[in-house]
C-alpha cells in the first residue's frame, strides 16, 4: 500500500503556464524583496524630510507576471516614469498612484496634504516639480541596488496613461514590485516594473549570499573611502584662547575702553587652540607677515574615555 501511494505522488505532476513562465527563483525573488525593503526605508526617510509630514513606505508584493499583466493593473489616469539605467539594457516603470501624488504636491506647495476628490492629469508645472521628486526616488532606488549594480537610473519619459508607456511586447515577463506609500491618513502604490531582458545580465547576482558578501566588504571599500572624503572637506572653527578671567556682572557694565582685565595666563605659557569645543593643541603666539598666528608646540591626546 505505501508502494501504491508513492507511485501516485510520483505521477502528480504541476500545472505550467507556458505563456507565464517564470524567470525569476525563489532565493532571487527573496534577494529582490531584501533589496527593496531597504528601498522603502530610503523613501520613507527621504519624503518625511521632504514633506515635513509622517510618511511611510512598505513593501507589499515581489512577483513576476508579463508586461500586459501589470498595465492591467495600474489606474488611469496615473504618473508614470520611464527610465533607463546605464549599466543595463532596456527600459523600467515607477507608477505613483495620483492620491500620493497631490498629497506630496499639496504639501509641497504649502498645504496639508489633502488630495484631490476628483483626480486629473497633471499640469505642466506640476510634472515638472514631480520630475524633482521622482529623480529623488530614482537616487534612493541607486543607493538601494548598489551592492549588486550601479544602476545610475535617469528619466526618460513621463506619462499619464499606461497603454502610452509600452516598454515590452505585452507578453514578456517583468518583475513587479508594489510598495503602499502613507503619508498621514492617505495611502497610495508605488508600482515597478523591470522587465527580465533588462534585469537578466545580473541575474546571477541575485542571491543572498552575493548580497551579503557585497554588504560586508562595501563599508571596507567604497563607503569608507566616500566618507573619508567628505570628512577631510567639512569647516572646522580654529580658536585660540588667550585666557579666561572671573568678573562680577557690575564690573563688566562699567568697562570702559582703556581698562585691563587681567586672565588666568602668564606671558610666557603655551595657549589653548580649540578645534570646535576641544581642545587639541598648545601654542604660543605670533606674526606671520602681516597677518597674526601662533605655533603649534604641543598636541594633545584625547583621553582614553574620549576614545571608547
Amino acid at each position: 500500500m505505501q508502494r501504491l501511494a508513492d507511485s501516485e505522488t510520483r505521477k502528480k505532476g504541476k500545472i505550467y503556464d507556458f505563456k507565464r513562465q517564470t524567470k525569476f527563483s525563489k532565493e532571487q525573488l527573496g534577494t529582490i524583496q531584501l533589496i527593496h525593503e531597504t528601498y522603502a526605508r530610503l523613501i520613507g526617510t527621504y519624503l518625511s524630510t521632504q514633506l515635513r509630514a509622517y510618511a511611510q513606505a512598505t513593501i507589499i508584493s515581489v512577483d513576476q507576471l508579463t508586461f500586459e499583466e501589470f498595465i492591467r493593473s495600474i489606474y488611469s489616469p496615473s504618473f508614470i516614469t520611464g527610465f533607463k539605467s546605464e549599466k543595463l539594457d532596456g527600459k523600467a516603470l515607477m507608477d505613483i498612484n495620483l492620491n500620493v501624488v497631490f498629497t506630496i504636491l499639496d504639501r509641497l506647495l504649502g498645504g496639508n496634504g489633502t488630495p484631490l476628490s476628483t483626480l486629473r492629469q497633471l499640469t505642466e508645472i506640476e510634472i515638472q516639480i514631480m520630475q524633482r521628486i521622482v529623480s529623488r526616488l530614482l537616487g534612493a532606488l541607486r543607493e538601494a541596488w548598489i551592492n549588486v549594480v550601479d544602476l545610475t537610473p535617469s528619466i526618460e519619459f513621463i506619462e499619464s496613461n499606461p497603454q502610452f508607456a509600452q516598454i515590452v511586447p505585452p507578453g514578456d515577463m517583468v518583475l513587479s514590485i508594489v510598495l503602499e506609500i502613507k503619508i498621514h491618513d492617505v495611502t497610495g502604490l508605488l508600482n515597478l516594473c523591470v522587465p527580465y531582458n533588462t534585469v537578466e545580465p545580473i541575474a546571477a547576482k541575485l542571491n543572498a549570499a552575493s548580497w551579503f558578501a557585497a554588504i560586508r566588504k562595501e563599508p571596507l571599500t567604497t563607503n569608507v573611502k566616500a566618507i573619508t572624503r567628505q570628512v577631510r572637506n567639512v569647516d572646522l572653527p580654529v580658536t585660540v584662547e588667550l585666557g579666561t578671567a572671573t568678573v562680577t556682572l557690575q564690573d563688566v557694565l562699567n568697562l570702559q575702553i582703556g581698562d585691563i582685565l587681567v586672565t588666568d595666563r602668564l606671558v610666557k605659557e603655551d595657549l589653548d587652540i580649540r578645534v570646535g569645543e576641544q581642545i587639541k593643541f598648545r601654542g604660543r603666539p605670533g606674526i606671520l607677515g602681516k597677518k597674526m598666528a601662533i605655533s603649534i608646540n604641543q598636541v594633545i591626546q584625547p583621553l582614553e574615555e574620549d576614545t571608547l
